[in-house]
């Protein structure tokens, strides 16, 4: 599989009558196919964030974390889809404080993912 094959089934997945878990199908085919991920993402050199596609249906994004690199809480208002090709990613889910004036947050649970994960976020 090359990253125009990768794009094609993701474009097709986002068709799916549940986008989110055909996506998430594709990426898990993908983060275990040590072959296919150098014809699709290349081999990391450094942290950065590459646009692998951008439609108004679809972004396909390869982000390369530095090593200790962190990224304030956010949200991203749409569905995603997270694999981990290697290393890890440690993520804290948060959630805004109700009746709260000051719209605070609080972490509402954390989860890890390792080489070969593969997690869906929903729209919240």
């Amino acid at each position: 599989m090359d990253r125009d094959d990768f794009i094609t089934r993701c474009k097709a997945a986002v068709t799916d009558s549940a986008p989110t878990k055909a996506v998430r199908e594709a990426l898990a085919g993908l983060v275990t196919d040590r072959a296919s991920l150098a014809n699709v993402v290349g081999t990391p050199e450094r942290g950065e964030v590459q646009k692998l596609f951008v439609s108004d249906e679809l972004t396909v994004i390869n982000v390369i974390w530095a090593p200790r690199m962190t990224i304030l809480p956010h949200n991203h208002n749409m569905w995603a889809v997270i694999g981990v090709y290697g290393g890890r990613e440690d993520n804290i889910f948060w959630r805004r404080l109700k009746d709260d004036p000051a719209r605070r947050i609080e972490a509402a649970g954390a989860k890890s993912l390792g080489a070969g994960d593969v997690r869906a976020l929903g729209t919240d």
